[in-house]
């Protein structure tokens, strides 16, 4: 095993369902990160594109070293099994805000999302909607680079 992985300290799970929204099993992380997995749940509702999403589990790892916080994700999509844990892409510090934090897990999950062969989000236009950090906000940017909070999605027009 990586010596980085090793020492990383699981300090979340829990998992979402289109049923039942966000479940956290345990936590030892501050709350704006709770506040944030709350509002990434809600958009994990709408605008999916392909398969669509059954469950999300999540553990969240923690590298003391760097003070960094990663979402892992194990997606399973309509009729297939799930994918098992993972993430490619950058955490977020523990002590990190809100929309810092959201920024961090939106991309991590959807990149899972996307190797379980499902798009999310859909822009209206067509194509992946993008996380990023705009003025201190968490939002969704579209290929027409127009901007949605994180956690305020809706159905597609």
């Amino acid at each position: 095993m990586h010596p980085f992985v090793e020492h990383r300290e699981r300090v979340l799970t829990g998992c979402w369902t289109p049923q039942h929204g966000v479940q956290v099993t345990s936590s030892t992380l501050p709350v704006p990160w709770l506040a944030a997995l709350d509002r990434l749940g809600h958009d994990l509702h709408v605008r999916q594109y392909g398969s669509r999403i059954e469950r999300i589990d999540w553990a969240a790892m923690y590298d003391p070293d760097g003070g960094a916080v990663w979402l892992e994700s194990a997606v399973t999509v309509e009729g297939r099994n799930p994918d098992g844990l993972g993430g490619n892409g950058y955490g977020a510090q523990v002590d990190a805000n809100v929309d810092e934090a959201l920024v961090s897990m939106a991309d991590l999950v959807q990149l899972q999302v996307a190797n379980a062969h499902t798009a999310w989000p859909w822009g209206d236009d067509g194509g992946f909607m993008s996380p990023h950090l705009v003025d201190g906000v968490a939002v969704w940017i579209d290929r027409t680079g127009s901007s949605t909070p994180i956690g305020t999605l809706d159905e597609r027009r």
